[in-house]
């Protein structure tokens, strides 16, 4: 190979890699109690958007005494995916870390990224929280980004308001809004960041055909996207349908059960036989297996107290609003509910706290 070739090969190589890196830098407001490192999570599920874990954790950077910070790498899929940008309070840790919404406090924002992507996010100096009015650079998609946050962060004070009929008024306000930018929104992946912001749990019984048709488009215009299965089974479980097994394992199914059915009764008939010559019942050998836990012995005080008003079928911001805590809390708080308990989703969380409290574990 001449030298002019492998010059040609190690150019190309360079500027592929500086095409591909992305870059994300900006100002934050800092002060003494917030770690002076910003740090980038990934989004691979629609239920992690506002979860904090280790796991996501894609890459972290310092930030300066004057508030800068600059976050860079190859390591993006060409993908566009949800990403997160937030800090830490200097008591927490990756285990325990918390979004905080609003007033002096709001330390994260949502981002859209593929690899080769450049941002540049700036607090509003007015204010002193780390991400307050921010503002951002960079492709439209965040700047659509950025008017979504403009509806959804106000929600997180519904809590506040002491009377019912004007909370739902409010709720039903934000709904609204929510389902008219999703509408309107030209881009995909931002529509589906606000209809993921909307209340499955209060408004899909109400208008399902608004979350199905948000579904053909997503099968229609992203495909492939990591997110598009994700939310398709999210709403047929919303809308109580079952994955159509294929007729084959229907059938071995069916004879699995027979053959139970078949090892039960002759086990049935053993033991009658058993009995009937020793007169006497068959002594069960105590089981060697560990007792499990009682649930609220899992919990700490508050998250029993969540787990105890999810039981009564109350919505995440009736929580807020009983423990006079932030809607972003009571999030956090049920995600590590779940987790203690084995539960996937609200309706598992409800019968289990439910047998557990009639029971009194």
């Amino acid at each position: 190979m001449s030298l002019r070739t492998t010059l040609i090969f190690i150019l190309l190589f360079f500027t592929t890699s500086l095409l591909a890196e992305y870059s994300i830098k900006g100002k934050v407001n800092i002060n003494e109690e917030w770690q002076p490192k910003i740090f980038l999570a990934a989004v691979k599920k629609l239920s992690d958007y506002y979860r904090t874990s280790p796991d996501m954790i894609l890459e972290t950077a310092p930030i300066n005494s004057d508030g800068s910070f600059e976050l860079k790498g190859n390591n993006l899929p060409k993908e566009k995916r949800y990403y997160r940008l937030y800090l830490m309070k200097k008591q927490n840790d990756e285990y325990d870390a918390c979004l905080y919404v609003g007033g002096e406090d709001h330390n994260f924002v949502h981002v859209l990224l593929q690899e080769g992507d450049h941002i540049t996010i700036n607090a509003d100096n007015n204010s002193s929280a780390p991400f307050g009015s921010y503002q951002i650079q960079g492709n439209k998609d965040n700047h659509l980004m950025h008017n979504l946050a403009g509806i959804v962060f106000p929600s997180f004070y519904f809590h506040r308001i002491k009377f019912p009929t004007e909370l739902k008024f409010t709720e039903d306000k934000f709904h609204t809004d929510l389902k008219n930018f999703t509408d309107t929104c030209s881009s995909t992946l931002v529509a589906l960041a606000a209809i993921n912001n909307t209340d499955f749990d209060e408004y899909f019984d109400r208008n399902p055909e608004f979350y199905e048709n948000f579904g053909k488009r997503l099968k229609s215009e992203l495909p492939n996207s990591i997110y598009t299965k994700n939310y398709l089974l999210k709403i047929r479980y919303y809308a109580n349908e079952e994955a159509s097994a294929p007729s084959w394992m229907k059938a071995l199914l069916a004879l699995m059960a027979f053959s139970i059915l078949g090892l039960l009764w002759k086990l049935t008939q053993v033991t009658q036989k058993l009995q009937a010559l020793q007169n006497q019942p068959i002594k069960t050998p105590p089981s060697s297996a560990p007792k499990a836990l009682p649930l609220t012995d899992l919990l700490t005080q508050k998250e029993t107290e969540i787990l105890q008003l999810i039981s009564e079928g109350k919505s995440n911001k009736e929580i807020a609003s009983s423990l006079f805590v932030e809607l972003s809390t009571v999030k956090t708080h049920i995600n590590k509910i779940y987790s203690k308990i084995g539960a996937s989703n609200r309706k598992e969380a409800q019968t289990l706290a439910k047998r557990a409290f009639q029971e009194g574990v």
